[in-house]
């Protein structure tokens, strides 16, 4: 992974981690409603893994914004 891929994953995460916490959500809570593991959410917001369409649809969903509004700024 380049340096470009690595500073995208890490700016969408905190703008995950940004809406999770407006929402007063923990990552346990977003996890339950977007069936994604507590785990998984805290390596996407931390920048260690590619999310795949699906799961970015799933957490868009899940926080009740559009996918546009989950990937704003990026």
């Amino acid at each position: 992974m380049n340096n470009r891929d690595e500073t995208v994953l890490k700016a969408f995460g905190n703008r995950l981690r940004e809406i999770r916490v407006n929402k007063g959500w923990s990552q346990q809570k977003l996890g339950l409603i977007a069936d994604i593991s507590k785990n998984q959410i805290g390596n996407i917001e931390r920048g260690e893994v590619n999310v795949t369409l699906i799961s970015s649809l799933a957490i868009a969903k899940a926080l009740d914004i559009s996918l546009s509004e989950l990937y704003e700024g990026l």
